[in-house]
Order: structure tokens, then C-alpha cells, then sequence
């Protein structure tokens, strides 16, 4: 081999090695970065999992408040508030729970509920509180409202009732006024949010997120309606019970009105 040929071959293998040598670096910036940003989303999906179990974890706990909605924050209202746990165990009929909140949003109750077919009653002596409570241990709303709130929202509210949904029932709360001059309540199980005026408008958002939960929330720190689903009690005429069905047209039909004081009987 002639030198000429021995210098062309050594040139041609330091061509050979330099091209394999930048095939080298290319794949190696290939596949290296994509490595480092399937890593990189690998970690963008851990680290999006530990935030939401967190967040989830904070809004199922005692004490987290949930923004309030647009429709609640110009009725308002405060953000939805988890209460703490107040008991469940049933109560003789005759027995008055003395509740830790005002109004209760949980708490040891009487073994009927009220009746669902009514979705407004009215301010009358003895209504049982206790009966209502068992209402949300079913997974209803409770819409309280107070001695002071005034007559034309006492007005709303009955109209707002009708329109609410068969997992409302609006009801008086007798015992005290509630606190900040806000006169209308609306309570889930373990959930509270206060408002200064009747809005049908938050009472339907408040119904549909809290109303008949899901029972896995019974295990959370602030657990949700544990007889989630269950109807209400027995259609009785007893003085507790003193209520305004759906008018006509509604989504259960025909009204129809308990009458006052319809049966002596003691609640």
C-alpha cells in the first residue's frame, strides 16, 4: 500500500470515528432528554398527586371552609363550614336535645324525621328540632330560619322551598337568634353556611353540592350523612308538624297544607 492510500484510509478513520463519536452525542442528547423529561413529568404527576390528596385532605377536615358561591356571596353568606361531629344516637320523643351549635348541623335526634312532603313549615309552638336533625342525618338540607328573619324573606323562603328540590325543608328555629344578624341558615350534615338573605339562587347550589353525599364521606374528619339517601318520616298531623307542600306544578305534585294543632297528640 502506497502511502498516499495509507494517509486517504488513516483520514477516512478519523472521519469514521468523528461521525460515529457526533452519532454519539446526538443520540445521547435524544434520548438522555427525552429521559429527563418523561423524569420531569413523572415528577409533575407525584408531586400534582400528594398536592390534591392534600387539598382533599384539608377540605374534608373540622374547621375547612368552602368558598361560598357567587349566588351565596350576593345573598351574604359566609363560606360552607365543616362542623365537627355532635352525635347520632336517637333521642326518647319527648326528650330536648340541648345542641353545641345554633343551629345544629349534626347531634343525637329523634327516631322520626320530619316529613318530607312538606317542604316549609311554619314558626309553631313545639316543632321538634330533634325530628329536623334526623332530616339531615339523611342527607337533606335544613334551611333554619330565626324569629328575626323578616317577613318578606320568610315569604322568599317558602317560595324558594317550592322550587328547591324534594331534599329541602325549610324550618324555624325557635330557641334563640342565630349570631351577625344573619337570620337564614342553611345546614348539610357536619356543613354550615350563614346567610343574611333568602337567595333561591343559593339555596339550590347549597342543595346540590351537600344534599344526599356520598357515603364514603362517613369516613372523613368530617363525615357526611351517614343515612345518606333515606326518606323522611311519617306523614303525621301532630302540632310539630305544621308545614306547606309543593304548590301545583312542582316536581311531587298537588299542594297540600298540614294544619296547626290538626291532632293533640304531645310531640
Amino acid at each position: 500500500m502506497g502511502k498516499k492510500s495509507a494517509e486517504r484510509n488513516a483520514r477516512l478513520d478519523t472521519l469514521r470515528r468523528e461521525q460515529r463519536r457526533q452519532e454519539r452525542r446526538r443520540s445521547f442528547l435524544i434520548y438522555g432528554t427525552g429521559g429527563l423529561v418523561a423524569v420531569a413529568v413523572l415528577a409533575g404527576i407525584i408531586v400534582y398527586a400528594l398536592v390534591a390528596n392534600q387539598a382533599k385532605d384539608e377540605s374534608h377536615s373540622v374547621g375547612h371552609v368552602t368558598a361560598a358561591s357567587a349566588a351565596a356571596t350576593a345573598a351574604g353568606c359566609t363560606g360552607v363550614v365543616n362542623d365537627a361531629s355532635h352525635g347520632s344516637t336517637h333521642v326518647a320523643a319527648n326528650q330536648t336535645v340541648n345542641y353545641d351549635l345554633t343551629p345544629p348541623s349534626s347531634g343525637n335526634h329523634d327516631s322520626s324525621p320530619l316529613p318530607d312532603a312538606y317542604r316549609f313549615y311554619e314558626r309553631i309552638p313545639n316543632l321538634r328540632i330533634e325530628r329536623a336533625v334526623h332530616n339531615l342525618e339523611h342527607g337533606f338540607i335544613i334551611g333554619w330560619y330565626d324569629a328575626k328573619l323578616p317577613d318578606d324573606q320568610v315569604t322568599a323562603l317558602r317560595t324558594a322551598a317550592d322550587a328547591a328540590g324534594n331534599r329541602f325543608i325549610a324550618v324555624p328555629w325557635a330557641r334563640s337568634e342565630f349570631a351577625d344578624n344573619r337570620h337564614f341558615v342553611l345546614t348539610a350534615w357536619d356543613r354550615t353556611q350563614r346567610c343574611a338573605t333568602v337567595s333561591e339562587s343559593a339555596i339550590k347550589d347549597f342543595v346540590k353540592t351537600y344534599a344526599d353525599p356520598s357515603l364514603a364521606g362517613a369516613a372523613w374528619a368530617s363525615p357526611t350523612a351517614p343515612e345518606s339517601g333515606a326518606l323522611g318520616g311519617p306523614l303525621d298531623l301532630s302540632p310539630t308538624i305544621a308545614g306547606t307542600a309543593p304548590s301545583a306544578g312542582s316536581d311531587t305534585g298537588t299542594a297540600t297544607s298540614a294544619p296547626a294543632g290538626a291532632a293533640t297528640s304531645t310531640p
